[in-house]
């Protein structure tokens, strides 16, 4: 087989090991931003090279002539992971293959961005991978093959995505090698039950708690916030701006003034909200290239009940 795989991180370098085990035939399509080397995940430009795989990276991939040199290549298939270009409709009129998507998340629900962040931020008890045909609608295509994974009540952004990530490469092995009676699988999506998220809904650059949001959802919001190496939540405490890496899952009804300390012990902080509060079960000093655990013991002590915490929302 011949196949196209455009993407990028771990689960597309991934796929393209898999394929390359069963003797197939790749081009890689790589994001402009994948400098050849490994991170936080792997490169998939960087895996290319050394398997020796040709790999593009084109600037504007609905080009014509980028268009027509893939289409040159006459590929049977072609599968996007997390690749960062929308494929417009001339894009699929000259490719001459059929197009594949697989989502990090469980379609017709959160469409577009930030999937994994939205899942947990809305409550959602589960969310998944969803292989699915490609339009020029965002993530709006038939769905092909889908794989849910649960939300477990304490799961943060990043533990999340690696549980999606691992169902997304399990969804790509189980669905290759995406033959006919599998492409003819075409369920459609409901569009009275979508949502889409478009870039900048979710806002990670806000990382200060409001602790006048309502409790449940800032419990929820914590823990989309929460992606190392990325981001944290941070909490203003003793003078000290803290990183927020665990949040418990159980949120507690109450009456308190948003921000009071209301408990401070070795295990955990519990804090007020609006309407309840939130129990924080780790915490860090931010450091350049990622946070320094402390010992929630060494707040603990210099922590009182009943003080309100300052509100670092809206601070710079």
């Amino acid at each position: 087989m011949r196949l196209i795989l455009c993407g990028k991180n771990d689960s597309a370098v991934e796929a393209l090991e898999f394929l390359r085990e069963r003797g197939d035939e790749v081009l890689v399509v790589g994001i402009q931003s994948d400098a050849g080397r490994d991170g936080w995940q792997r490169s998939l430009v960087a895996a290319a090279r050394a398997l020796g795989v040709t790999c593009e990276q084109p600037a504007k991939i609905n080009d014509p002539a980028t268009i027509a040199r893939l289409a040159a290549w006459r590929p049977d298939r072609l599968v996007s992971i997390q690749y960062d270009q929308i494929l417009k409709e001339p894009f699929f009129r000259g490719i001459g293959c059929p197009c594949l998507n697989l989502h990090f998340a469980l379609l017709p629900r959160n469409r577009g961005v930030a999937p994994i962040a939205w899942a947990i931020l809305e409550g959602d008890r589960e969310t998944g991978a969803t292989l699915h045909h490609m339009l020029v609608d965002i993530d709006a295509g038939d769905v092909v093959a889908q794989r849910a994974v649960p939300i477990a009540a304490t799961d943060t952004g990043r533990v999340l995505y690696d549980k999606v990530n691992r169902a997304a490469v399990e969804l790509f092995r189980e669905a290759y090698p995406f033959g006919p009676a599998l492409l003819a699988r075409r369920i459609p999506q409901d569009p009275s039950i979508a949502t889409y998220h478009w870039n900048g809904d979710f806002d990670f650059s806000r990382r200060d708690v409001d602790w006048s949001m309502e409790a449940a959802r800032l419990q929820r919001w914590l823990r989309a916030l929460i992606f190392p190496p990325f981001q944290y939540p941070l909490l203003e405490l003793g003078g000290r701006k803290l990183a927020i890496t665990a949040v418990g899952g159980e949120v507690r009804p109450g009456r308190a003034a948003p921000g009071t300390l209301l408990a401070a012990s070795p295990a955990a902080l519990e804090i007020a909200a609006q309407g309840g509060s939130v129990r924080i079960l780790g915490c860090a000093e931010p450091a350049d290239g990622g946070a320094r655990p402390i010992p929630l013991s060494e707040l603990a002590t210099h922590a009182r009940a009943g003080s309100v915490l300052a509100s670092t929302h809206g601070k710079s």
